[in-house]
């Protein structure tokens, strides 16, 4: 039988909670100070594109009377669009590359839980919000979020796309999941049930080949002891019990893996175990 046996308080709150970022939402605030720069453009543009259309229709007819004052409009009004473009332009002076890197988790938090998105978390650098991770790369101004690379880093964007993952179908297969431990499992044993293995052992082995480590991420793997340890999978298709046995004194080992679930609530994992029946 599938056993709890992850190290955890579920009362206890992770590090990296909402309340403990300052309430402000830089990025948030310049780019809404930026949208009514550029809806002042916008308008300058419409302006300018409906004055090339007069003087276009004029031209198209010979409309010699109206043509000259079409032209001089047209002009003006281009005018005023380069000067509220570059306006717009200069006002822009946000340090992008070391908001992501000292503040920008702080603020994805805060607004996620001002936008009601619950169990979104920070543990080591990455946020935590099932069924994904999102991992900043400051140097690249983009995110990681699950396994795509994102440019848009607008947070209330990014709250609305983690709300839209949460609310999808899980598509989840328990049963390719727990056959891909099993067969890595009996490879480290030698064929042998019954023993506790370390989970880091098995994530080695599954990218042992040269370059998988990249293509199969420790987020990714612990990602899927989640996924497999969440769907209460009892017994593997061979018919061997699954758990996941907690080793004393893990909290800190380096074979802990530390994991976020969908309400906020941290799990450590260490170890899988097969037992035949």
């Amino acid at each position: 039988m599938l056993q709890e046996s992850f190290v955890t308080d579920e009362d206890r709150p992770t590090a990296g909670t909402a309340d403990e970022h300052a309430p402000d939402s830089p990025l948030e605030n310049a780019l809404e100070l930026l949208d009514e720069r550029l809806a002042v453009t916008a308008k300058a543009l419409a302006a300018a594109q409906r004055e090339v259309r007069r003087a276009v229709d004029a031209a198209k007819v010979g409309n010699l009377r109206d043509l000259p004052r079409a032209l001089e409009s047209a002009v003006e009004a281009s005018a005023a669009l380069t000067e509220s473009a570059r306006t717009a332009g200069r006002s822009w002076a946000f340090d992008g590359e070391r908001h992501l890197d000292q503040g920008y988790v702080g603020e994805l938090l805060g607004r996620a839980e001002a936008d009601g998105l619950a169990g979104v978390k920070e543990v080591d650098g990455q946020v935590y919000s099932f069924p994904v991770i999102v991992k900043v790369n400051a140097r690249d101004l983009a995110l990681k979020v699950g396994g795509r690379t994102q440019r848009g880093l607008r947070p209330s964007v990014l709250v609305r796309t983690l709300e839209r993952l949460r609310a999808k179908p899980a598509k989840d297969n328990p049963n390719r999941l727990a056959a891909a431990f099993e067969k890595a499992y009996l490879t480290l044993t030698g064929d042998t049930d019954g023993v506790a293995i370390p989970l880091r052992r098995i994530y080695e082995l599954l990218v042992l080949r040269p370059g998988q480590g990249r293509e199969y991420t420790e987020l990714d793997f612990v990602m899927d002891v989640y996924r497999l340890d969440r769907s209460g999978l009892h017994v593997t298709p061979t018919g061997r019990d699954l758990s996941f046995p907690a080793s004393t004194g893990t909290r800190g080992g380096k074979n802990v893996f530390r994991f976020v679930t969908e309400s906020g609530r941290e799990r450590l994992y260490s170890s899988i175990r097969f037992d035949s029946e």
